[in-house]
């Protein structure tokens, strides 16, 4: 059974993370905000999370939870798709984690990541 746990310690590399993020129109001029269309929640397997900020992620899955758009429904991103975030915008929308069947294991490569960093 799957059981996910509040991402707010942060991810690494091969966790399998899941957010709600907005879903926003193209913008039309400068000076217009963008309207929000939708809502959406995506499970993605984080490929790399760079220094500067930024995940590479590949999607397992995504589901449009609220459609505010009136008229077509808004298409939720493909499956193994890979797709680009910020580390912010993920942090914004309530990140969860999927623990890992050896989660002694995370700990190791967390504990070995922060030693290199040093």
């Amino acid at each position: 059974m799957e059981q996910w746990i509040s991402a707010s310690e942060g991810f690494i590399q091969a966790d399998v993370i899941r957010w709600t993020e907005g879903i926003y129109a193209k913008r039309r001029s400068k000076k217009a905000k963008s309207p929000r269309l939708g809502e959406r929640q995506i499970t993605a397997e984080v490929l790399e999370a760079t220094d500067d900020g930024w995940l590479k992620l590949l999607v397992l899955g995504s589901v449009v939870t609220r459609d505010d758009y009136a008229g077509s429904r808004l298409p939720p991103l493909n499956t193994g798709e890979q797709i680009k975030r910020a580390r912010k915008t993920v942090e914004r929308g309530k990140p969860e984690r999927l623990l890992w069947s050896d989660e002694t294991a995370r700990a190791a490569i967390c504990e070995r990541s922060k030693f290199v960093d040093v």
